[in-house]
């Protein structure tokens, strides 16, 4: 039987767009999305995986919007609007490289125009 998720590598972070906006420093490195992690996205966003994992480079390589919430210190998001998909879709990644020097997808998923609003009033996420 084939195994329904493969790991992703989503090619190179774009991190110069995310340190300029949030002020730090992380290095250059590709990201890798794990078949456990596929799994939990799927499992928790079943009608957004797919559209999500679709665009997943432009989300990495192009973000409209990067942040953190306020309660999350391991990790940041990094948020597009597709046009094509009449969505915003996000994706976590954690903010430790792991052992192979690879940021890592936690998780993918669509957000409402309401949420996007809400985090970017509050100053949560920024525009890059």
């Amino acid at each position: 039987m084939m195994a329904k998720y493969k790991p992703i590598d989503c090619g190179p972070l774009a991190v110069s767009l995310v340190n300029d906006a949030m002020g730090w420093s992380l290095r250059p490195a590709p990201v890798h999305f794990s078949a456990s992690a596929q799994e939990h996205a799927e499992d928790r966003h079943p009608a957004d995986y797919a559209l999500c994992i679709r665009h997943i480079g432009q989300i990495l390589q192009a973000p409209d919007w990067v942040g953190q919430g306020p309660k999350d210190r391991e990790g940041f998001v990094m948020v597009r609007r597709i046009a094509v998909a009449k969505a915003i879709l996000l994706v976590t990644i954690k903010l430790k490289p792991d052992d192979l020097g690879r940021y890592v997808v936690a998780s993918t998923y669509r957000v409402s125009q309401h949420d996007l609003d809400g985090r970017v009033a509050k100053g949560y996420w920024l525009p890059t």
